[in-house]
């Protein structure tokens, strides 16, 4: 590209690029991208670009299904490529969620696959053997670019690969797309300069969340199975309830980052931390399981030596759990639809046998104050560095710094000691639980929402109220969606009209949700929050809520 060129004519040039890797085969009529469907998951199936084979696997939601169809012969690898090549090529042009096309590398790699497969008499490379796996763009693959939302950063191709995207590779996965983000990643959109905005699936009038927008929103499509995001206010946790599907969030140092890029990069007061985005909570488990048998601590520093651990995963399947729940974060009140998501859970835990006490929020906003403290403590310097290089503004409403937020290394310090203070504190009140628990033992895990709307219109400054507090305490989150938007029950009571505002975030939401009709298709996720480092606790507590709420609705 030349350097002569506009930063408007580099990003359309990107986006022509992107778009002409699409085969002409599979491109959507104009007549249905002039007038998509409010839901865009309705297409891929009546679209006609998708043979029956391709809708059969692609429909198919849980890996290890999938990969038992592949090693059993009845698919190969290179059939289960092209299906989900063909499925993120109808998403991309009804939801623009790629960042990176490489459905030719992908086809190669599944054909080398599967000359392994035959040539050892079908004996697969591992657990991933032929899946398709979708990346965020932050993570580097050798050989292709890294733009990560910026103009500036287009022609930057890396030379080398994250140690995830090795990790992945090794397990016999197929890398095929590349999915988009915001600029700075500071924002629950993924909207660029560069790339555009990305709609929500289940709805285009909303978005599809943020950091990893166009992950949640490729998901939601199954124009992937299971791909790669970060997050570090919200970013996982966002984009996959608003698009209703599965996330991890774990602790720092569970899932290796290593030799990704990021905005804010060095800043460790916060750490972002990388999780898988997926269509079941089974495949969330086969996915921490399969990354922790390779032993990512060997390679990445920042790693705990922390293999699987099936006690801990057992531990949260107990048949007698205690569960918090959040109800309100002091900022923003629940609307109806996320309310009743929280009544739908409680209702069914305790249907099941399981005791739910409410959980004390007064200090998260202290919480996130300081959030919000250690993502502007540079002063904006991060971002306008990446900006700076093409000469592209700055996009609205992301959560950085300016000049006036800059902070010493010494108050930098001292926010550190604020923050473990904050968190001894909140350790003390979490074993405190034990006293008024039936089981003795203290709150096994928290439920929680992700935000106090079922979705949120393009360009809203989301609030981190709900899910921030995960960040600065490095509590393993696991999300799965509840329920859907329903047109009769989710009508706006006199309660929720006569709240008092809590803050400017609570005016803007009240304001927001009008009516249910607005948020139609749209679905309601919540988290399980349980301590630090105790992923597999979390998973398996999300499978008893799942479970409860399948019984007992």
């Amino acid at each position: 590209m030349s350097s002569l060129q506009s930063w408007e004519e580099k990003a359309a040039q990107k986006r022509a690029s992107l778009y002409n890797l699409i085969p002409q085969g599979w491109r959507l009529p104009e007549t249905i991208l002039k007038n998509p469907p409010k839901n865009s998951t309705l297409v891929p199936s009546q679209c006609g670009i998708l043979s029956k084979l391709d809708l059969e696997i692609t429909e198919i939601d849980d890996i290890e299904e999938l990969a038992h169809r592949i090693a059993n012969g009845k698919y190969t690898a290179v059939q289960v490529t092209e299906a989900y090549c063909k499925r993120a090529s109808i998403a991309h042009q009804l939801v623009n969620c790629l960042a990176e096309i490489l459905f030719t590398q992908a086809l190669e790699r599944a054909h080398y696959l599967d000359d392994y497969f035959k040539s050892t008499g079908g004996k697969t490379i591992g657990p991933l053997h032929g899946i398709p796996i979708s990346f965020k763009d932050q993570f580097n693959i050798k050989g292709i670019e890294t733009a990560m939302g910026y103009v500036g950063y287009l022609g930057d191709i890396s030379e080398y690969n994250s140690f995830i995207v090795d990790i992945v590779l090794s397990l016999g996965a197929v890398l095929y797309v590349k999915t988009t983000v915001p600029q700075t990643l500071m924002k629950g959109e993924a909207g660029s300069y560069l790339l555009g905005i990305t709609l929500n699936s289940l709805n285009r009038e909303f978005s599809s969340g943020g950091s990893s927008g166009g992950e949640g929103s490729l998901i939601a499509m199954k124009g992937s199975i299971c791909g790669l995001g970060t997050d570090i206010g919200g970013s996982i946790r966002f984009p996959s309830a608003v698009n209703g599907i599965y996330g991890l969030k774990p602790s720092d140092g569970r899932i290796p980052y290593g030799r990704a890029k990021t905005s804010l990069d060095g800043q460790e007061s916060v750490p972002s931390v990388v999780g898988p985005m997926t269509r079941s909570l089974s495949n969330i488990c086969l996915f921490l399981k399969s990354i922790l048998e390779k032993k990512p601590w060997l390679i990445d520093p920042k790693v705990h030596n922390i293999p699987w651990r099936e006690d801990l995963f057992q531990e949260g399947q107990m048949d007698k759990l205690c569960f918090g729940v959040i109800q309100f974060d002091q900022e923003v009140h629940l609307s109806p639809p996320v309310q009743r998501a929280i009544n739908m859970a409680i209702n069914a835990l305790e249907k099941a046998g399981h005791q739910v006490i409410e959980w004390d929020t007064t200090d998260h906003p202290q919480a996130i104050e300081m959030l919000m403290k250690f993502f502007q403590a540079d002063g904006g310097k991060d971002v306008q560095k990446a900006v700076d290089l093409s000469g592209e503004p700055l996009i609205s409403g992301a959560f950085i710094g300016s000049p006036e937020t800059e902070i010493s290394v010494y108050e930098n310090w001292q926010l550190n000691i604020a923050r473990t203070n904050y968190a001894i504190k909140y350790l003390e009140r979490w074993n405190q639980t034990k006293e008024i628990t039936s089981t003795g033992r203290p709150i096994d895990g928290i439920i929680s929402p992700i935000f106090a709307l079922p979705a949120y219109p393009h360009d809203y400054r989301t609030s981190g109220g709900y899910t921030g507090i995960a960040n600065l305490l490095q509590l393993s989150s696991v999300i799965l969606p509840v329920t859907r938007v329903d047109l009769q029950l989710d009508q706006i009571t006199d309660e929720y009209r006569n709240m008092k505002i809590a803050s400017e975030f609570d005016k803007i939401a009240r304001e927001t949700y009008k009516s249910p009709q607005m948020f139609e298709n749209c679905v309601i996720g919540l988290q399980v929050m349980c301590r630090r480092l105790e992923e597999e606790k979390a998973i398996g507590m999300a499978m008893v809520l799942e479970k409860a709420l399948k019984l007992y609705q």
